[in-house]
């Protein structure tokens, strides 16, 4: 990865006890970032915190956060404020899916991948703003997906729908956020190696029928591999980047 200085810089992660929120933390904590963790798990973030302040020397405040409870998000920007005096960078990393056939989804189904991935955004992205324009600077990035822009044989319709959501969310950020010289901006993956989609990527049936055939590139991704574009999309190099939505998926959408 490319060396990006985000010293001096707040940045507030969700979901950074596994998957691509872990690699997150990892990039902004190298680029010298004051870090907030935020996740159900604090006790992970604890053991990661001692592992960025080793390997980084990096700073990080440990929050226990669900996304699915409105006040805990807003006690995590609190925190963020009160401890490092501001907040410059949030990253709304919480997502997942829900496999199951349209047909047998329950509206409590939908409710819950819709809330777990769009409206933790939504609400993130909303108590980051009340911190970044008072200060007239911010950067927000939002978890896109791949899935945000055209289905496929996966039976995850409720997550294609949040995920659609984020990507207009983010948009919707950059012309209303804008004018206070606040950027927003959303990352798309493919298929990275997490919890998430690591079943999908060593079934021998899926990988080869369904995610290789979409995968422009000879190779399938490494989680590392996440990390520039988040330090990309937070630091002066896209300064003038707002409201885009950067894929790093192998060139899944170039098909």
């Amino acid at each position: 990865m490319a060396e990006y200085d985000l010293s001096g810089q707040t940045a507030l992660i969700t979901g950074c006890s596994a998957g691509l929120g872990r690699e997150f933390a990892y990039a902004f904590a190298q680029a010298g970032a004051n870090l907030v963790l935020a996740s159900r798990r604090t006790e992970v973030l604890d053991e990661l915190a001692d592992e960025l302040a080793f390997e980084a020397n990096a700073e990080s405040l440990v929050v226990e956060c669900d996304v699915l409870q409105e006040d805990d998000i807003i006690n995590a920007v609190d925190s963020a404020v009160e401890h490092f005096g501001g907040l410059d960078i949030m990253i709304n990393t919480v997502g997942n899916y829900l496999s199951k056939p349209l047909t047998e989804q329950s509206i409590e189904d939908w409710h819950h991948v819709i809330d777990l991935n769009l409206t933790s955004s939504f609400i993130g992205s909303r108590e980051a703003a009340k911190v970044m324009i008072p200060q007239e600077s911010g950067c927000i990035i939002n978890m896109a997906s791949t899935f945000a822009f055209g289905a496929t044989r996966f039976p995850v319709v409720s997550y294609y729908a949040a995920k659609g959501g984020v990507v207009m969310l983010t948009k919707a950020l950059a012309v209303e956020l804008g004018p206070h010289n606040i950027r927003a901006n959303a990352i798309a993956p493919g298929f990275f190696p997490t919890k998430q989609s690591i079943d999908a990527m060593e079934n021998d049936e899926i990988r080869q029928n369904m995610i290789e055939p979409r995968t422009a590139l000879p190779y399938l991704a490494q989680k590392e591999w996440i990390r520039g574009a988040a330090c990309f999309l937070a630091s002066d190099d896209a300064k003038y980047v707002t409201g885009h939505v950067l894929s790093v998926d192998g060139g899944w959408l170039a098909f």
